[in-house]
């Protein structure tokens, strides 16, 4: 007989492409010689990373596999080796030892052979980037995230692509983008539609590849500000809201910084860029949204919106109810609004106009007050692009707000015609009841509310902090808010919809007593997202129908180069909703709550 050689599969040994699915051996003889076969425990592998929490539990596709993360070293252990020494094949690379360390560097799957004298297993890893919650990063993690986009925030697009290559784009990019977009008069061609959310997959998609060209290893991160909502209810008080560690000097800096400027930390004075003439602008042509009057050239936050602090922020009953929803054209419209928008209204406010002041001095009850208030931003938006406010332009650095602030030029026709509370039901939903006419004594008080709104008065010159206009990705805080609805949508999907059917022609921002047509939110809309949307640089531009498919979460083969980390909600679960929001709520308020308020929705710009 010939020498042995390192490793023979047995007799009755069967390695198929994914392993061994059966090994039989034979024992030391027994007494009368019968012959016992005995199952030996497979040969397998496991990795271990930086995190010790199994990350994308729930993607049908991973179920079984062994993920990684590009970019980072992951070692490989050998499983029921039985002592055997271990030989491994990794992507063609020979190691032997009980671990081997690797670092995956492109998205896809890997193959790794592993063996032993008497056993063998074939199979593979699935390298996707992990999204995770922002606090649940690593302290490097998290600096690494926040270094890279700080490089995005200073560097121009043609010196970063010199030095980072043809993925990199500046954040002036995508502010620039989101502001034309969502800043058009026409219409809003990223929100108030079923483009909401594919849009902003694909502009979060776009900024994360940026991030990875200076850092390869880097993804971005999600906020689940249902935790601080979570905390606001614990501790009874909003201000535990801002307390949250995500508004550090080092993180998203200041919620509330003295004179509405951040002005400490990473994000100091971030710059609003001056406009070029192609670009959408503000009166002061800062790279603003148009009816936004705001002057100050840096990042600007505030507590309060025309007077009034919101105190109604998304919260586990938010998502709890949105993730009750199982029509697409449903969720896909619902998810922008009580489940995300109230977020940019809580950092970015608006200051220079007191409403309160204005709507209680009328003597109109304090909710409806308040609620014209808190919607007041999106009813002058609304205003503006139904060509009933104007705004000027060209205004110099040194005009008073009040030279430059926008008015309703038709005002006073409007008001002789007896026609106030027309035009404000044809651009507000809560004018539709007279409570919001109205005034406690039950006199009617819509064209001082109209006029209000129109900024008649020297006290009303509204200034909309950035988190809450179309420029809106000036703000650190918008790229870890975006993913957190992205979330809700895989987990969604992945648990079904009851009906996939796409609406068209019925985007919100056309027409404010009905829906339209608003290029970007209908299936075969093309795109602004080419090539240079995923790696594999497929054929762009894409479509919304391209893009349904691409950012599927349900199939493995799908471009789409990340995953999230986990689709359990435990601080909702302390509150009485199921773990994974999917199922039926212990809590009176979760099976309660109303999914969208008609009186108080808010969505972005």
């Amino acid at each position: 007989m010939g020498a042995a050689r390192p490793w023979q599969p047995l007799a009755g040994a069967v390695v198929g492409a994914l392993g061994l699915a059966c090994l039989l051996r034979r024992p030391a003889s027994s007494a009368g010689g019968a012959l016992r076969l005995e199952a030996a425990a497979p040969l397998r592998f496991g990795a271990r990373g930086a995190y010790e929490k199994t990350a994308g539990v729930g993607y049908p596709w991973l179920d079984g596999e062994v993920l990684v993360e590009p970019f980072r070293e992951t070692t490989l252990y050998a499983v029921n080796h039985n002592g055997e020494a271990v030989t491994w094949m990794v992507n063609g690379a020979h190691a032997v030892g009980e671990e081997t360390s690797r670092t995956f560097e492109t998205v896809g799957e890997h193959s790794v052979w592993l063996e032993t004298r008497t056993r063998a297993y074939a199979s593979r890893v699935v390298c996707r980037y992990v999204r995770r919650e922002i606090r649940s990063l690593s302290d490097d993690d998290r600096e690494a995230f926040f270094r890279a986009a700080g490089v995005l925030y200073a560097t121009p697009d043609a010196e970063g692509a010199r030095a980072y290559g043809r993925a990199y784009k500046s954040a002036a990019y995508f502010i620039a983008t989101h502001n034309e977009l969502s800043g058009d008069r026409t219409c809003d061609h990223f929100h108030d539609g079923l483009g909401f959310l594919p849009q902003h997959a694909a502009f979060t998609l776009r900024f994360e590849r940026a991030l990875q060209s200076v850092d390869p290893k880097v993804s971005v991160p999600y906020w689940d500000y249902t935790i601080e909502a979570y905390d606001v209810a614990v501790a009874g008080d909003m201000a535990a809201w801002r307390r949250s560690p995500v508004f550090r000097d080092d993180w998203f800096g200041d919620a509330q910084p003295e004179g509405h400027v951040v002005n400490a930390g990473r994000w100091a004075y971030t710059a609003v860029a001056r406009a070029s003439s192609a670009d959408t602008a503000n009166a002061y042509g800062l790279i603003r949204a148009p009816w936004n009057v705001n002057k100050v050239p840096y990042l600007t936050r505030a507590n309060t919106t025309f007077g009034f602090s919101l105190s109604d922020v998304p919260s586990c009953a938010d998502h709890y109810a949105v993730m009750q929803t199982t029509a697409w054209s449903d969720f896909g419209v619902d998810v922008q609004y009580n489940a995300h928008g109230t977020v940019h209204a809580m950092i970015g406010g608006v200051t220079g106009a007191d409403l309160q002041a204005t709507l209680l001095g009328l003597g109109m009850r304090a909710i409806p007050a308040e609620n014209i208030a808190l919607e007041a931003f999106a009813t002058q938006k609304n205003l503006w692009r139904a060509g009933q406010l104007d705004c000027p332009t060209g205004c110099s650095s040194d005009a008073p707000v009040n030279d430059c602030k926008c008015a309703c030029t038709k005002l006073q026709t409007w008001l002789d015609e007896d026609r106030a509370a027309g035009i404000l039901l044809s651009v507000s939903p809560i004018f539709a009841d007279d409570l919001y006419l109205t005034n406690r004594r039950g006199a009617d008080v819509s064209e001082a509310i109209l006029s209000a709104l129109c900024n008649v008065g020297d006290d009303l010159a509204p200034s909309i902090g950035d988190s809450l206009e179309s420029a809106s990705p000036l703000d650190i805080s918008f790229y870890p808010t975006h993913p957190t609805v992205d979330r809700l949508y895989h987990w969604r999907r992945i648990n079904g919809f009851s009906d996939e059917t796409w609406t068209d022609d019925m985007a919100r921002s056309v027409s404010f007593e009905d829906v339209g047509y608003c290029w970007g939110h209908n299936l075969n809309d093309t795109l602004v997202w080419g090539d240079d949307l995923f790696a594999d640089g497929a054929a762009g531009p894409y479509t919304n129908a391209m893009l349904w498919a691409a950012f599927d979460p349900t199939d493995g083969n799908s471009p789409t180069p990340y995953v999230y980390d986990t689709f359990e909600w435990p601080h909702c679960a302390a509150q009485g909703y199921p773990l994974t929001l999917i199922g039926n709520a212990t809590n009176a308020e979760a099976s309660g709550k109303a999914m969208v308020d008609d009186a108080v929705e808010y969505v972005a710009r």
